[in-house]
């Protein structure tokens, strides 16, 4: 039950936010389950590409905020840093035991959180954003979709960032560049993770749980009328998120 309550609100709050489920669903996943780091890392995948599915399901029902040509340079780019991420991820388990594994996914996860949040708090009234041409969103997307595979939550704080301070973009086309860049790593990922071990699921029992509550989630977030206001939300998603992960990385330290 615990695992369709995570997966849910994670799920609400991520699509209310457009943070991604992943981005609070990752660190709360290690903080309570007692499985290995490898088998969190296939389930956060599950769960948080499940979520971002049912938001982009929703948001193809209006107009793209995104031209045609960038959306699949996006997706191009995205599935490439998948399939990266999840080898790299591969050979990072293989040589680390679970309690260094857990402190270093756990350490670049708290800084790539931290650097969206602390940009757009302080730097971003400083700093101009840049005008890049379009073109540049492939390599955009292969980057930030090899760390949202590697990490496996999403990684949508960052793409959001990055379109604000190197594209210049609004919000609606920076969301949009998120889930497209989110679907697609986290998409490649599962598949060749799938691959890598010959179609078995890690922990079929907690992903009964896990996947209905993350579905469920991104899927009341998508009513109007049931969606809470944005305003001091996003905050509080980060602050959490941050606080999950310092825990881990803190425990893992210790054990």
């Amino acid at each position: 039950m615990i695992y369709l309550l995570l997966g849910g609100i994670s799920a609400y709050l991520g699509a209310c936010t457009g943070l991604g489920s992943g981005t609070l669903l990752r660190p709360l996943l290690d903080a309570v389950s007692p499985l290995p780091p490898v088998s969190i890392a296939a389930l956060s995948t599950i769960a948080a590409l499940a979520a971002a599915l049912v938001s982009a399901f929703f948001m193809l029902s209006a107009p793209l905020p995104i031209e045609r040509d960038e959306l699949i340079l996006l997706g191009a780019g995205g599935a490439l840093g998948g399939i990266a991420g999840d080898l790299l991820s591969a050979r990072f388990f293989s040589m680390l035991g679970p309690s260094g594994a857990t402190l270093l996914q756990n350490a670049l996860f708290f800084t790539l959180i931290a650097l969206p949040a602390v940009y757009f708090s302080v730097l971003s009234h400083t700093i101009r954003p840049l005008s890049l041409t379009r073109l540049a969103s492939l390599p955009t997307a292969l980057i930030i979709g090899l760390i949202s595979s590697f990490l496996a939550f999403g990684a949508q704080p960052i793409t959001i960032a990055v379109y604000y301070l190197f594209f210049d973009a609004e919000h609606e086309e920076a969301a949009c560049a998120a889930l497209a860049i989110c679907v697609s790593a986290l998409g490649a990922k599962l598949i060749s993770l799938l691959i890598r071990q010959r179609f078995s699921i890690a922990a079929p029992g907690t992903l009964l749980w896990l996947l209905p509550g993350a579905l469920l989630g991104a899927f009341f977030a998508a009513f109007p009328a049931l969606r809470i206001k944005r305003h001091g939300l996003s905050g509080e998603v980060i602050r959490l998120s941050l606080y999950a992960a310092t825990i881990n990385a803190f425990s893992a330290l210790a054990s």
